[in-house]
């Protein structure tokens, strides 16, 4: 079982989402501490969690939702629907184009019933690392991602390719709290002089990332607005071997993203430091 936050983390949304989904009986908890008031939640709620979420996304109230869920609307029936949406949404601006790609995805998890295929997790630990980061503060997705893109763009030039390594994302608290809360930087292969300007009080500076002695991870390729589908099948994995997250993700480019405005593919490492459920 999962604390809120971690399956929060897992699920891609919000514990603010999950309580409020509580409240209105769409995704009662596995489990509710009385004494401690912990909700605790299992991968396997992912499915119906998705079902809410692509509904949600179609346009369909909470309280029509509530009946879809109780009546078990079908992968088929969600497709028919979405079609629907569809064209509607090719007439609207870019983001609203995002937003139909990922009640895709979430409509693919459903489909796959949360199985691990195609996702092969690794358990290893990760050694201490030189890193040129800042940590910042973002109010949704859509900033974050303009900063990621530039930084990616100044650490690429101003980086020599030498020291430069991967490109990596920490979250320290993307999914409960009001703002993202998100580290960016390269990794480095040796100490650098050098800090990068991002405008603002924005800037990359030398730092020590943290050893890990237990990491799961698992490597995916494909489009960025689908990456939900390997927190996914990481979270499967956890429950199924008795492991609990112990630390911030990290997401680690192994293809520097944003190099073809047109291309949405990203090729990932997605990390979890994890501990044996005690």
């Amino acid at each position: 079982m999962f604390r809120i936050g971690d399956f929060a983390k897992i699920a891609r949304v919000s514990g603010r989402q999950l309580r409020h989904y509580d409240r209105l009986g769409l995704l009662v908890p596995s489990y509710t501490d009385r004494a401690t008031g912990y909700r605790y939640y299992t991968a396997a709620q992912l499915p119906r969690l998705n079902r809410l979420l692509a509904l949600k996304a179609l346009g369909f109230s909470l309280d029509q939702i509530g009946r879809m869920l109780s009546d078990a609307v079908s992968p088929t029936e969600l497709r028919g629907m979405l079609a629907m949406r569809k064209s509607q949404l090719e007439q609207s601006l870019a983001e609203e184009q995002m937003q139909l790609r990922q009640v895709e995805s979430r409509i693919l998890q459903i489909e796959e019933q949360g199985a691990l295929r195609d996702y092969d997790v690794t358990l290893k630990s990760e050694p201490e690392r030189d890193m040129l980061s800042v940590r910042q503060s973002f109010a949704d997705m859509g900033e974050a991602v303009g900063a990621i893109q530039l930084a990616a763009a100044r650490g690429t030039t101003q980086l020599r390719r030498q020291v430069r390594d991967k490109l990596v994302v920490i979250a320290h608290s993307d999914f409960d709290d009001e703002a993202l809360d998100l580290e960016i930087g390269f990794t480095l292969t040796r100490p650098v002089n050098t800090r990068i300007d991002l405008g603002g009080d924005a800037v990359m500076a030398l730092r020590r990332l943290e050893a890990e002695e237990a990491i799961a991870g698992v490597v995916r390729s494909g489009p960025a607005d689908q990456t939900h589908l390997a927190y996914g099948a990481l979270g499967i994995w956890m429950e199924a071997n008795d492991f609990r997250i112990d630390g911030p993700c990290r997401e680690i480019f192994l293809e520097m993203p944003f190099t073809d405005p047109g291309n949405i593919h990203v090729v990932m490492e997605i990390q979890f430091p994890v501990a044996r459920l005690e």
